[in-house]
This record gives C-alpha cells, sequence and structure tokens, in this order.
C-alpha cells in the first residue's frame, strides 16, 4: 500500500511540474521573440505579384512585402491624383468581411467589415483578364488611380483560396471621378 501512496504523489508531481512549465512556455512567452514595442503578429497570409511570385506580410505594420521587379506598382495615397487631359480618376476601398463567425441582428461593431491592405490589379482586357498595373491600397483600404478614358476591371488576385474578393468593371471616361468598393470574403463561417 505504501508503493501505490508514492507512486501517486509522485504522478501528482509530475502533473504539476508539467502543467507549471506549460504555463511559464505559453503564458509568459519564454519561446516567443516580439517585436519591438508591442506583441503583434502578422497573419501568414501571401499576395500574388505580377510576375507570378508570391510575398507575405512583414514590418511592424504588417504590410505586404514588395514585389521582386514591380516597377508598374502605384503606392496609394491618401490624396486624389489629379487628372491629367484624357484621364479620368477612380477612387476605391476594399473590405474583409465577415469579421466574426456568427454575425448577430443587431450587428456588432466589432464584426464590422475591415479594410484590406492588399495588391489590387487593374486590366483592360475584360475577357482574359492580364495586369495593365497593380495598385497598392492603404491601410485604411483606400485606393486611387488616373487612367485613360476607357473601361477596366479592378480585382485583388487571389493568393490562396481565402480570402476571395470581387471583380469590379469601371467605365471611366476623360475629366470622370468614379468611386468603386471590392468586397472580400474571408470564409470565416
Amino acid at each position: 500500500m505504501n508503493n501505490k501512496m508514492l507512486l501517486f504523489g509522485v504522478g501528482i508531481g509530475v502533473v504539476i511540474i508539467v502543467i507549471a512549465t506549460s504555463y511559464v512556455i505559453f503564458q509568459k512567452g519564454i519561446f516567443s521573440n516580439p517585436p519591438p514595442g508591442g506583441d503583434m503578429a502578422c497573419t501568414q497570409e501571401t499576395m500574388l505579384c505580377p510576375d507570378g511570385s508570391y510575398v507575405g506580410r512583414t514590418g511592424p505594420n504588417c504590410a505586404f512585402a514588395a514585389c521582386p521587379g514591380a516597377t508598374n506598382t502605384t503606392s496609394s495615397t491618401s490624396s486624389t491624383p489629379a487628372p491629367t487631359p484624357g484621364n479620368g480618376v477612380i477612387n476605391g476601398t476594399i473590405s474583409l468581411s465577415p469579421t466574426c463567425p456568427v454575425e448577430r441582428i443587431p450587428p456588432d461593431p466589432a464584426c464590422a467589415p475591415r479594410a484590406y491592405q492588399t495588391l489590387i490589379a487593374v486590366s483592360k482586357n475584360i475577357e482574359t483578364p492580364t495586369p495593365l498595373m497593380t495598385i497598392q491600397s492603404s491601410a485604411s483600404g483606400t485606393f486611387s488611380v488616373s487612367l485613360p478614358a476607357g473601361e477596366y476591371l479592378f480585382y485583388a488576385p487571389a493568393s490562396s483560396a481565402y480570402p476571395r474578393c470581387n471583380e469590379q468593371l469601371v467605365a471611366i471616361a476623360a475629366g470622370d471621378a468614379k468611386n468603386v468598393a471590392i468586397s472580400c470574403d474571408t470564409g470565416i463561417r
């Protein structure tokens, strides 16, 4: 009977040591190396570059890394470009939703669609989209571009199954300004 009690005590001790060690490792972050200034981690999504390669998110703001040799990529700014003669301006937003597994009525503000910073391809050929240029949306999900009069297809090239973004066809005339909204399905259900 004494041996059984001794084994029971040793077993309980081992369980307590395992639980305490797990707590220290996982809760206290012994093996993590957080970036300076906070415990932020970037999502592991990738973005398709015009050359067919992929880049991931990096840096303190988790922005996509620059595509290799991307000379036709335009960074979007908060100001709207002025239309040049024969051009029109297209302003847009891109957002992700749903952001929560269950959407409620009335809607929970924490589950509202979120801005999406990604590359947006612009194609003149609507039948077989081939990027004419790519535009980087800002952290607030906005972008703006000045284009010659014509019809353009705006889309976010898919780098994986999700997020899956809709395409938007926009016709612009010289001197016009149009707005476009692209929504992306996160796949959260």
